[in-house]
This record gives structure tokens, C-alpha cells and sequence, in this order.
């Protein structure tokens, strides 16, 4: 099939299904105006206008052309009056239409709002030809409420026909079931017989709450599915009130009523669709700033690793050197008390001097963590600070995949508990303590009980090393928290890496 043939059968596939549309909605205003060309104005107007917001500037003119053909033959059936008037007030409004039309492939809230405004416009030139008329304010609330009543409606089409990625009907599509969504149906289905039995049934003495019963549909629907739900909302409004009997008395109440909802949804969506959007930013802000705090805290966890390597490699050697220097020194002068006590005192400094730096080693890098699991290194830290000497019943539970943390989470996990079992240690009084560890929701959970007599009153975390902890684990996107009721509980919360 050649390019040109498949656009003419595009140009005649749209002519047809526009005019077939356009023609059914003519109708349906006729039923509500009464009068033909008041009809146009209402929701033929909508149509074309939702249309042209949405679709490619190639096809204006099929729309435009297939209107006008169609105002023509009505001109000769039904005796249409004002003729002219309506097909210049459809060229005015393609002023608005063109000054939008390149963010109408945007689908955020200033979108929603940008169309909004150019419905009104709109609507408003195409009542401009009847300037100075008493009929320009009727042919105003007609195409405001057909602009905003169905343009909304062809939004959420497009965005559904144009979002979906569509597959052709072959055998292995043929074969799957069909996803109805049942959930979702019967929510719209019961959302709009709520709507049209308030309609119906409310009494004469409650209609001026109708339009707050109108505003629930909306506000259900865009909580749950946003902007679409919104502006669905909408039109299923739109249906109750045209539906129900109770406006034939006063035909401009249902406009305004019509306009007043449509209105409501259009900025409630917007809103909504703003918010989501803030949430959204939010949540990608905070996803990143995490990473960045845990990259940070691994960086910080290398640098250290890296110095006590270097600390205890160039060090640990020299202390030995001087150590076997001092020795060598103590044997070529045997009968020197002297240089015998000197070589002995620089021995035990050397030996001093190794303690204090295996010290800070272990301040810097924990080396059990370098040889051992976390589980194992914990066990290796409880029996270290020797516990059960201190007649403190120990008892470890730990049921943690370490594969699924990062190094820097090992290291703050481990940290915790030296610190919570130094805290036991030193401060508590405690005659017994439980650790326990576990997975639970995507997170690792790390508790510290003792039934000692908890932090002293207005100490809070400074002065035992907690604190600096509870920055660390916050950074690593957890959280911290004590309590010292019948005893001190530490709880920490982080969330697993995903691989």
C-alpha cells in the first residue's frame, strides 16, 4: 500500500467516524436546546475542539471540512439559522488550538491547565460573532460547557489510545484471556449509580446539594487513578445529569451544572496531577540522595579500611624493627646495665606504641568483618568483651542474608552492636542482653535488649557513641531508635539492597 492511498483512506476513515460522532451529539443537544444552531455550540463544539487539541495539525482541515459539510446539509434540512456565524466562529478557534499545540504531547499538570485555558478562549471567539446579540451569552455557557464537558473526555481517549503499546491480533494473542479489570469496572459502575440515584432521588427541599454530591465521584476517582479518573469522573457526571428527568423546567440550570462539574474535575485533575508529580520528584530526590549517603558511607568505610592496611603494614613492620633493634642492642653490650634497662624501656614502648595503634585499628576498621561473616564477627565481639565473666547472660539470634547488604551496611550493623554492647557493658548494670537479628519486608532488623538500668536520665545519645550512629544509619536510608523502658532496647531499622 502506498503512502498516498494509506493517508486517503486515513483523511476517509476520519471523516466518517467524525461526522458519524459529530451527528449523534447534535442530536443529543438538540434534545437539550431545542433550538439547531444552539446545538452546534454544545457538544458538536466539544468534539471538534477535544479533537484538535489532540490530534496532528494535518488533520484540522478533514475536521473543519467534514463540519462544515455537514452544518451545509443541515442548513437544508432543519433550517439552520446563523450558518455563516458558526463556520467563522470554527475558524477563530483555531487561533487557540494552534498557540497550544505543541505541548499537547506534555501530559503534566500544566498541560491539563494550558488546555483549560485555551477551551475557554476558544469558546469565547466562537461566540464572538454574535458580539452585540442577546443571544452571545447563551452561545458563552453553550460552548463552555460542551468545550469542557467533552474535550476533557478526548484527552484521556488519546492519552489511553497513544500510551498503550498495542500488538497485532495473532494466534498467541487470541489465546490469552482477556484482563477485564473487574475491580476497576465495578468501581465506575457503582460510582455512577450512586451519582445518577442522587439525581433522581433526591428531594426538591435537598437539590441545592446536588452539586456537592456531583464533587464526591470526582474527588473518589481522582484520589485513585488521578487526572484520568478526574476528568472520567466528569463525564460520568455529565451522563447522570442528562440523564435524570429533573432539568427539563430549567434547561440552564443543567449547563451551568454541566459546567460547574467539569470545571471542578478539570483543576481538581490538575492538582492531583501536580501533586503526584511533587511526590514523584520527592520520592526520586530521596532514592538519590540515599545512594549518594550510602556511596559516601562506603567511600568513608574504604578510606579506612585503606589506612589501617597501610597502618599496619608500615607500622606494625617498624615496630618490629625497632624491637629486634633493641634486642640487637641488648645482646652486643651484655655487661652494660645501662644500655640493658635503655633497650628493655624502648621494648616496651615499642610494645605500647603496637597496642595503642591495634587500638585504633580497631576504631578504624573492625578486623573482624575482614575475616569472618557479620554473624560470626558479632560472636567474636560478644565473647572479646567477655560477658559471661561479667555475669551477663549473652544470647545471639541472627537470621540475616548478609549478601543482601552493602559493605557499608555490614560495617554499621556491626558498629551498632559494639557500641550497644559497650553502652551494656559499661553502663548498664545489666545481668543479661539478646541480639537478635532478622529480615522482615525488604528490611534488616537489628535489636539490642538488657534488663539493666538504661541511659542515665537526660544523657540522650551524647557520651555513647550512639549518635554518631544514628547519623550513619540514617544516611544508609534506616532508622535508630531507643528506648529505655525496663531496661535500654536498641532498634535499628535498614533497608536491604536490591540484586
Amino acid at each position: 500500500m502506498t503512502p498516498l492511498l494509506s493517508r486517503l483512506i486515513s483523511v476517509a476513515a476520519s471523516v466518517c467516524i467524525f461526522s458519524a460522532a459529530w451527528f449523534c451529539l447534535w442530536s443529543i443537544s438538540l434534545h437539550l436546546v431545542e433550538r439547531p444552531e444552539l446545538a452546534v455550540l454544545l457538544f458538536p463544539f466539544g468534539l471538534r475542539l477535544g479533537l484538535m487539541l489532540q490530534c496532528p495539525r494535518g488533520y484540522w482541515p478533514v475536521l473543519v471540512i467534514s463540519e462544515w459539510m455537514l452544518l451545509i446539509w443541515l442548513s437544508h434540512e432543519v433550517a439552520l439559522a446563523h450558518l455563516p456565524l458558526l463556520m467563522l466562529g470554527g475558524l477563530l478557534t483555531l487561533l487557540p488550538v494552534a498557540l497550544i499545540s505543541r505541548y499537547r504531547h506534555q501530559r503534566d499538570w500544566r498541560t491539563l491547565l494550558r488546555q483549560g485555558a485555551a477551551l475557554i478562549a476558544a469558546a469565547l471567539l466562537q461566540s464572538l460573532p454574535w458580539a452585540g446579540q442577546q443571544a452571545m451569552l447563551n452561545a458563552l455557557l453553550l460552548t463552555l460547557t460542551g468545550g469542557l464537558t467533552l474535550a476533557p473526555t478526548c484527552l484521556v481517549i488519546w492519552h489511553y489510545l497513544t500510551r498503550t503499546r498495542w500488538q497485532p491480533l495473532g494466534p498467541a494473542l487470541i489465546s490469552q484471556p482477556v484482563n477485564w479489570r473487574a475491580r476497576h469496572l465495578i468501581w465506575y459502575l457503582l460510582l455512577f449509580i450512586i451519582s445518577l440515584g442522587l439525581q433522581l432521588g433526591l428531594p426538591a427541599e435537598l437539590s441545592r446539594f446536588t452539586p456537592f454530591c456531583l464533587a464526591l465521584p470526582i474527588i473518589a476517582l481522582a484520589w485513585h487513578y488521578g487526572w484520568q479518573g478526574a476528568l472520567i469522573a466528569t463525564l460520568m457526571n455529565a451522563i447522570a445529569l442528562i440523564a435524570s428527568q429533573t432539568w427539563h423546567d430549567h434547561p440552564v440550570d443543567l449547563l451551568l451544572s454541566l459546567l460547574a462539574q467539569s470545571l471542578t474535575g478539570l483543576l481538581l485533575g490538575a492538582g492531583i496531577q501536580r501533586l503526584r508529580e511533587l511526590n514523584q520528584s520527592l520520592q526520586h530526590e530521596l532514592a538519590r540522595n540515599r545512594r549518594l549517603a550510602e556511596r559516601l558511607v562506603e567511600t568513608e568505610e574504604s578510606v579506612r579500611q585503606e589506612v589501617a592496611r597501610e597502618l599496619h603494614d608500615d607500622i606494625g613492620q617498624t615496630i618490629t624493627a625497632i624491637r629486634t633493634q633493641a634486642g640487637i642492642v641488648q645482646r652486643l653490650a651484655p655487661d652494660n646495665g645501662r644500655v640493658i634497662q635503655s633497650g628493655a624501656h624502648i621494648e616496651q614502648l615499642s610494645l605500647g606504641v603496637y597496642d595503642s595503634v591495634r587500638r585504633l585499628l580497631g576504631r578504624l576498621r573492625p578486623r573482624q568483618l575482614d575475616d569472618l561473616s557479620l554473624e560470626q564477627a558479632v560472636r567474636s565481639l560478644m565473647r572479646e568483651m567477655e560477658l559471661d565473666d561479667r555475669g551477663i547472660v549473652s544470647h545471639l539470634d541472627w537470621h540475616v542474608d548478609e549478601n543482601l547488604l552493602s559493605e557499608g551496611q555490614r560495617v554499621t550493623l556491626f558498629r551498632v552492636c559494639q557500641e550497644g554492647l559497650n553502652n551494656i557493658v559499661k553502663h548498664a548494670s545489666a545481668s543479661a542482653v539478646t541480639l537478635k537479628g532478622w529480615q522482615q519486608d525488604e528490611r534488616v532488623m537489628l535489636v539490642i535488649e538488657d534488663d539493666g538500668c538504661g541511659l542515665p536520665s537526660g544523657s540522650g545519645l551524647q557520651g555513647f557513641g550512639l549518635a554518631g550512629m544514628r547519623e550513619r544509619v540514617t544516611a544508609l536510608g534506616g532508622t535508630l531508635a531507643i528506648s529505655c523502658t525496663h531496661g535500654t532496647r536498641v532498634s535499628v531499622h535498614l533497608p536491604l539492597r536490591t540484586v
